[in-house]
């Protein structure tokens, strides 16, 4: 596809809000709230129906540039090569232009529609709601005081009681790893202090990494596997007990 094509074609795309993908070999610059040059080199550029531009290079997932929408970008020829140009009409106002050397290949697609919204489960949040509502899965004897209870270092997930001792419990939703030791042994460090007396402290996850597990043991901390699939089975349970009655 030569360059007059190639401007002509991405014009009228634009123009009818068509989602287009640009495989191609090209330059950008770019101007707004700094100023970067990128050489020549093969990039996928997507243009969204909604005035969105991202331009990706062949490797990693982030985006080498973009401009977020709204924006209004043109294509003309200039020197004989498509140029690409791309304003933001909102602060921060931003611009970045496209040179385009070669096209390796070149798609357009209308009509494409996506009205959902991504339903996000298997959170800290799915984690902590379900163990409020059955506390016993922490330690048969755990009494829930609070959850999300403030502390100088921040929230702990479920404060509570073993007998007469104090626990806190840390929650993850995927593979727990040294963070998550390092968060758990400064609230269990903090309350110690602050309630001069001894703390137990669990890490409640799907699974955990080897050292962190070791450090987590030598601080005479616990760690608790959590399955976190049962909160879906109990959600699929609720809704089908909701559709019954």
């Amino acid at each position: 596809m030569d360059a007059q094509i190639l401007s002509e074609r991405l014009s009228t795309d634009l123009g009818e809000r068509k989602t287009t993908v640009l495989t191609c070999s090209c330059s950008i610059e770019y101007w707004g709230r700094s100023r970067s040059v990128i050489g020549c080199g093969d990039r996928i550029i997507l243009f969204k129906p909604d005035s969105t531009v991202i331009v990706h290079s062949p490797r990693g997932f982030k985006p080498v540039n973009w401009m977020s929408s709204p924006t209004d970008t043109s294509a003309d020829l200039e020197d004989g090569r498509t140029v690409v140009f791309s304003q933001r009409t909102v602060k921060p106002y931003e611009e970045m232009k496209i040179t385009v050397d070669k096209v390796i290949e070149y798609t357009s697609l209308p009509g494409l529609r996506d009205e959902e919204k991504i339903d996000v489960t298997h959170t800290e949040r799915d984690m902590r709601d379900y163990l409020e509502k059955h506390p016993r899965e922490v330690h048969p004897d755990f009494r829930l005081k609070t959850v999300e209870h403030h502390i100088t270092p921040g929230f702990i997930d479920l404060y509570g009681k073993i007998g007469d001792r104090y626990v806190v419990v840390e929650l993850k939703a995927v593979k727990a790893g040294l963070p998550a030791v390092l968060q758990l042994k400064r609230y269990r460090d903090w309350l110690r202090e602050k309630l001069r007396q001894p703390i137990h402290a669990i890490l409640m996850a799907p699974g955990i990494a080897k050292n962190p597990h070791t450090l987590l043991k030598k601080e005479g901390m616990e760690f608790k596997k959590f399955n976190v699939h049962k909160l879906e089975i109990k959600k699929e349970k609720n809704t089908l007990e909701k559709w019954m009655n």
